[in-house]
This record gives C-alpha cells, sequence and structure tokens, in this order.
C-alpha cells in the first residue's frame, strides 16, 4: 500500500534545503569526488557536441542530464548513512556500490528516466535541423544565443514537458523506494499523490532543480556542489512528506 502524504509547506521546503545543504557540508570532500564523475562524463558529452558542430545542442544535453538525474540518488544517499571522517576512497567506493546493487525497481526508473532523455534528445535535434541546421564549432556556442532563441525557447517547452513527468514519477518515487523499500508502483502512485497534493510547492522544488542544474551544467565547478545538494535535499523533502524511513539494518544496504 502506498504510505498518505502529508502537505508540503514552504518552510518544510526550505528546510529541506538546509538539511541538504548540512549534510553536504558534513561530508564535502566525497560529495562533490562522487558528483565529479557525472559533471566529467557530461563534460565529455559536451565536448563530443561540439567537436562534431552541434554547439547549440549543449543545453538540451543538460536538460536531458536533469532527466536521468534520480538515478544517482542511491549513492547520495549510502553516502549519507557513513560516519563522518571515512576516508575518501571507501565513501567513494561506498557510493558507486550502492548505485550498482540498487534495487531493480530503482533500475526500471532509470531505464524510464533514459528514455525520456533520449526521447527529448531526439526531438531537440529534429527541432535543431528544422530551425538551425549549421554546424558550430566554436565553444562560445554552447552558450545559447539571443539569435537561436525561437530554437532554444520550443526546445525549453518540450523538455518542460517530459521533464514534468520525470519529476511526478521520481521526485518521491526514487526515495521512497531507496529509503522506505516500497515497490515500484506503489512509489510512483505515492509520489504522483504527494506532487498532487501540494502542487504548488512541488512545483517551486522542479523549478529550483531545473534553474539551478542548468545553470551549473554552464559551469562545471558549481555543478559538483549542486549535485550533492540536491539529492540530500530531495531525500529531507521526501521525509517531511511522509515521515521517516524504517531504519534498516546492519547488513542492508541503501
Amino acid at each position: 500500500m502506498s504510505p498518505t502524504a502529508q502537505p508540503l509547506s514552504l518552510a518544510s521546503l526550505l528546510a529541506a534545503v538546509r538539511a541538504g545543504w548540512l549534510d553536504f557540508r558534513a561530508r564535502p570532500v566525497a560529495s562533490m569526488a562522487y558528483a565529479a564523475v557525472f559533471v566529467v562524463v557530461g563534460g565529455g558529452l559536451v565536448s563530443l557536441l561540439v567537436s562534431i558542430g552541434l554547439a547549440p545542442l549543449a543545453l538540451a544535453l543538460g536538460i536531458a542530464f536533469l532527466l536521468f538525474g534520480p538515478v544517482v540518488l542511491a549513492g547520495f544517499f549510502a553516502l549519507a548513512r557513513l560516519p563522518m571522517g571515512t576516508p575518501l576512497g571507501p565513501s567513494l567506493a561506498a557510493a558507486l556500490l550502492a548505485m550498482r546493487r540498487a534495487d531493480r525497481s530503482v533500475w526500471a526508473i532509470g531505464a524510464f528516466c533514459v528514455f525520456m532523455a533520449l526521447v527529448w534528445l531526439t526531438d531537440a535535434g529534429t527541432l535543431y535541423s528544422f530551425m538551425i541546421g549549421e554546424r558550430f564549432h566554436d565553444w562560445s556556442m554552447v552558450v545559447p544565443r539571443w539569435f537561436h532563441r525561437r530554437f532554444h525557447g520550443g526546445a525549453l517547452v518540450m523538455g518542460a514537458g517530459l521533464a514534468l513527468v520525470v519529476f511526478v514519477v521520481s521526485v518521491h518515487g526514487v526515495p521512497l523506494m531507496l529509503r522506505w523499500r516500497l515497490g515500484l508502483v506503489a512509489a510512483i502512485v505515492a509520489s504522483a499523490r504527494a506532487v498532487g497534493r501540494s502542487l504548488l510547492m512541488h512545483m517551486l522544488w522542479a523549478l529550483l532543480l531545473g534553474v539551478t542544474v542548468i545553470c551549473s551544467i554552464f559551469v562545471f565547478p558549481a555543478l559538483v556542489l549542486v549535485l550533492p545538494v540536491a539529492a540530500y535535499a530531495s531525500d529531507h523533502i521526501t521525509r517531511q512528506v511522509f515521515g521517516a524511513p524504517r531504519e534498516r539494518g546492519p547488513q542492508e544496504t541503501v
């Protein structure tokens, strides 16, 4: 059965973000190291776009990265459970192992996120061919330009629709599966109901996530800070809505 969601207030949302920041400050090196793995991958993909002359598609790639974001939560949740002072090597190994050992229901959500990201990139590429059609190998074209405003505006509208679907499914769905150990269907239903019950506050959180992550993509060092804080805050937001999860035994993994 799906747990009952409580309304999410602005004070609760701000408290969750503050708690996420404190979680980050408690383990900054390990958090940034784990986030850096995905930042490096993203940087490599942006470099590939520039090398093949599709630099203006970097913003679309950033939105696709945002859609894929819920998959990395397992690692951050594992870091949050480690004792303070755990060395970097074991911390990073625990995060990567937790991600690899995540339940199949979590990977099902991950597959859905990847599918939506691929749909988004395909749509953005089609729109690019119609509205721009030129090749740009210049790194300066990674930053959205005013004369491409129609392309970026249309792309953002399409991406926002896909991102909203992913957000409704995963904002509480992934934490509920990882922390509360709910099944796939129960977690998705609970997440959708929670969003519907406090729609304004959840849309505010979605907007905050989207703006900060997309802006940070163009300043890569900032992304290694934004990703951990957002991940830890998402756990606290779910706690605000559904209460504290049942504690796991010493042999259980995140």
